[in-house]
């Protein structure tokens, strides 16, 4: 009992609907980088420096010291950055953080949007409606160019830390369309509400941890790494062929979407709005079993998405 207290008061604190929270996306990023040669982080580290709001969205906490934790700090915000950006008119790129498409259709709904195709290719860093494994294609093109700019490659960089995070978290892969409910999507699972946090997407976002404490982070990472088990399936899976294909990371994650987010105890309660029993989605209280199973398959989505953002990185630096 105590650790389910533990838990979520946890997924209780996060506030915003995005990709993997605050904390999460510093812990996907710093296993990520730990795992690079010493020449490929110094040269990771350069290019940040000149992002175009380094001086503005990159101060780092007082209370980090170290140098050795202020290059994980620095890193861990680029992997954020893109959400820090959403309130920035000129960087924000809403439709970069998700795949249009179901996960999982019900009956008949009226509007399941197709698969976005191939890379525009006049796409730029300024290209606003692109989706997550376009934007993808269009970073590593940008990082891998050595004659562009700094400047635009460190925003290559924030955006494929980030956006190699968010295509592995499973509500970022397609929406439920259920007919009579959710007819044009649950938004990724946003239309849900949920007791212990204020939607399903929210509470899965914040199951890497809500926002940053290097303390948490380390631990967690410690965590992720000591497992062997799923270290080498994630080592292992990078390294396969098509293991870098971001539309393979996203069928994962719209496959853990029908298994684990959609579940029975989320698909009864909309069920019974499309039966009529009732007029809106209730509030559903998640079991323990969710939650418990919940934490487990994010613990190996971050090991998966670590592991091939740093065979990414180390491709294109």
């Amino acid at each position: 009992m105590q650790a389910k207290i533990a838990f979520l008061t946890i997924v209780l604190s996060v506030q915003s609907c995005f990709a993997w929270s605050e904390g999460g996306h510093h812990l996907i990023a710093v296993m990520a980088f730990e795992t690079l040669s010493p020449d490929q982080q110094f040269e990771l580290s350069t290019i940040l420096k000149s992002h175009p709001r380094f001086a503005e969205d990159f101060n780092v906490p007082e209370k980090i010291h170290e140098p050795a934790e202020i290059q994980r700090w620095l890193v861990g915000r680029a992997g954020y950055w893109p959400d820090v950006a959403r309130s920035q008119p000129t960087f924000t790129r809403p439709s970069w953080h998700y795949q249009l498409g179901a996960a999982l259709v019900v009956g008949e709904p009226v509007n399941v949007p197709a698969t976005p195709g191939p890379l525009p290719a006049d796409a730029t860093m300024e290209t606003g409606n692109l989706h997550i494994a376009q934007a993808m294609q269009l970073c590593r093109s940008v990082l891998k160019d050595k004659t562009r700019p700094n400047s635009e490659r460190a925003l290559a960089i924030c955006w494929l830390i980030h956006l190699v995070g968010d295509s592995h978290q499973p509500c970022h892969a397609g929406s439920l369309y259920y007919a009579k409910v959710f007819p044009e999507g649950d938004r990724g699972a946003n239309s849900i509400p949920t007791k212990q946090s204020k939607n399903l997407h929210a509470l899965w976002d914040g199951l890497l941890g809500p926002l940053f404490d290097a303390g948490d982070v380390q631990r967690r990472e410690r965590s992720i790494v000591a497992d062997r088990a799923i270290w080498k399936e994630a080592q292992m899976a990078a390294r396969s062929s098509g293991g870098l294909d971001p539309l393979r990371w996203l069928s994962e994650s719209a496959e853990v979407g029908r298994s684990h987010v959609y579940t029975k105890e989320i698909l009864t309660p909309i069920e019974a709005v499309a039966r009529g029993k009732v007029s809106a989605v209730e509030e559903i209280d998640l079991s323990e079993n969710y939650l418990q199973a919940a934490g487990k398959i994010a613990r190996k989505r971050a090991a998966f998405s670590a592991c091939r953002l740093a065979a990414i990185l180390g491709e294109d630096l």
